[in-house]
């Protein structure tokens, strides 16, 4: 047992502590040995039984929140810089439309594909090191596998199973499923798993909203229903959801894409949960810390009366809820019972609690513990952790709970991911013939734990080639790696692109203070 004393943020299903600041009191967080919270506690009041002892890490004034959730995200692109098609003069009409733009393949899905196929261990220690720099402890959209992964940095929604080798909690869909389909997973939520669906993404009224309906007719507007952005959905249409779910929001691509978003109000009416979800790199934020950001941005611009508590909800004990009905484990909230995933963020004494947490930066993580375990902070609070490796985060030294994939007693160095994702990027047709040859030559199982980790990616392929790599592998051009940070060189990638009419220029206040 252990425990973290700071300013708390519970977050609890208690009505009464969950709605309002005056909630957040200093106290202790106390984490069993099992990774589930035992007891929060207020002030100096004595520890749960058994607690004489027990290390106490002090935070001081910082804040002790639950750990971010993101859940809408596609991991294997998350290398990849800010995406816009130089031939496109207006927003994209919905997500059939930037698939078949001229250089998306040449600029996503090749590289993408070259990654995951020649260095997949590499890409996922990088893209998941990209979200807990930013808070997140749970992640939705890693990229389909050929065989289970052990060592997973952040939580991985899809993969979660607490034990129970029960792989099937969470379905997810990227690909617009047919009414069979649709039925078949119907019938798995009543009887208890959730579904997670990338629905009617596009803008207002475009022939994609009719995947909102289609869900609709085949019993899938239930309580696990888990629609992922719905932007084209006539906001009268979430009256139908007569047991609500969840949507997940993620403001930045759709007004990248579409110049357009969900619509929230109408959504928050009918009692349906809205979550968050950075989305992924060709157009979304960092993480979800970022996303935070563009969700005050976009809400003030539309005249939203929505406060920085009601987003921090939509990153925290939202979609724990929901993640929750299918689980039967509480994430996203501080309170006894509860999985012990946390973040600290570092803000001074009195500051306001929800305000502090929107306006925070990758500079402002100071730790983040997922399960119990401390995976990523400063040097002092990363202390007692194992298989530790160092890495500069927004100019400050940082430790990271990282294991080598092929023996997890050992700590894998970081500038070991990036030379090896380096030398991909300077040899890709090198490397992935190499990786595919490799591949070849494996004779057993593709499911077998010893087999060679292969990744797939969970997004259209548009008018790539079957395989998602060009015919001629010289034409294969990986970008630079992208920084984990909201940097100065993101910042102004965001300028002037995309078809947000500059709302999301606003970001740059958010981290050049």
């Amino acid at each position: 047992m252990w425990a973290i004393r700071g300013r708390i943020v519970p977050l609890t299903t208690d009505p009464g502590v969950a709605s309002n600041e005056a909630a957040v009191f200093t106290g202790r967080v106390w984490i069993g040995d099992d990774g589930a919270i035992i007891a929060v506690t207020k002030g100096s009041k004595a520890g749960p039984p058994g607690s004489a002892g027990a290390q106490v890490v002090d935070v001081g004034s910082s804040l002790v929140l639950p750990g971010l959730i993101d859940l809408h995200n596609h991991l294997a692109y998350n290398t990849l810089p800010l995406w816009t098609e130089p031939a496109q003069t207006a927003p994209f009409l919905h997500h059939n439309s930037w698939t078949r733009a001229p250089s998306y393949a040449a600029s996503t899905t090749w590289p993408a594909y070259a990654l995951i196929t020649a260095c997949p261990q590499e890409l996922l220690a990088y893209v998941e090191a990209k979200a807990i720099v930013g808070g997140t402890t749970s992640i939705q959209g890693s990229p389909p596998k050929n065989r289970p992964r052990d060592g997973w940095l952040v939580r991985n929604i899809e993969d979660e199973t607490f034990g129970s080798h029960d792989a099937n909690l969470i379905y997810a869909s990227v690909l617009t499923a047919k009414p069979a389909a649709l039925a078949e997973r119907a019938n798995k939520m009543r009887a208890g798993s959730a579904f997670i669906y990338h629905c009617s993404e596009g803008q207002r009224g475009t022939i994609v909203a009719r995947e909102f309906t289609d869900a609709e007719a085949a019993g899938c507007l239930q309580p696990r229903f888990i629609a992922v952005h719905a932007n084209a959905v006539d906001p009268a249409a979430f009256a139908h959801w007569q047991t609500p779910g969840a949507i997940a929001w993620s403001p930045f691509s759709n007004m990248w894409l579409y110049g357009q978003t969900t619509d929230v109000p109408a959504a928050r009416t009918q009692q349906i949960s809205v979550c968050l979800g950075s989305d992924w790199a060709p157009s979304g934020t960092k993480n979800v810390l970022g996303e935070l950001k563009s969700a005050r941005l976009t809400a003030d611009h539309l005249g939203w009366t929505l406060s920085d508590q009601d987003l921090v909800m939509m990153a925290t004990c939202l979609p724990g809820d929901i993640l929750a009905r299918a689980w039967n484990r509480q994430i996203g909230r501080l309170q006894t019972g509860a999985q012990a995933d946390l973040v600290v963020i570092n803000a001074k004494r009195g500051a306001s609690p929800f305000s502090t947490i929107v306006q925070a930066t990758e500079e402002d993580v100071d730790l983040v513990v997922i399960s119990g375990q401390c995976r990523y902070g400063t040097p002092d609070l990363m202390s007692t952790a194992t298989t530790v490796t160092t890495l500069t985060v927004a100019g400050r030294t940082m430790r990271l709970s990282l294991s080598q994939p092929s023996d997890s007693t050992q700590a894998w160095e970081w500038s070991e991911v990036i030379d090896r994702m380096e030398e991909v990027r300077a040899h890709p047709k090198r490397e992935v013939e190499a990786a595919t040859a490799m591949y070849a030559r494996w004779a057993g199982r593709l499911d077998d734990r010893d087999a060679p980790l292969r990744l797939a990616l969970d997004m259209p392929t548009g008018l790539a080639p079957i395989g998602g790599l060009p015919k001629d592998l010289n034409e294969l051009v990986i970008p630079p790696l992208q920084s984990l940070t909201h940097d100065d060189k993101w910042l102004d990638s965001v300028i002037g692109r995309g078809f947000h009419s500059g709302v999301l220029d606003g970001l740059a206040t958010f981290y050049r203070q």
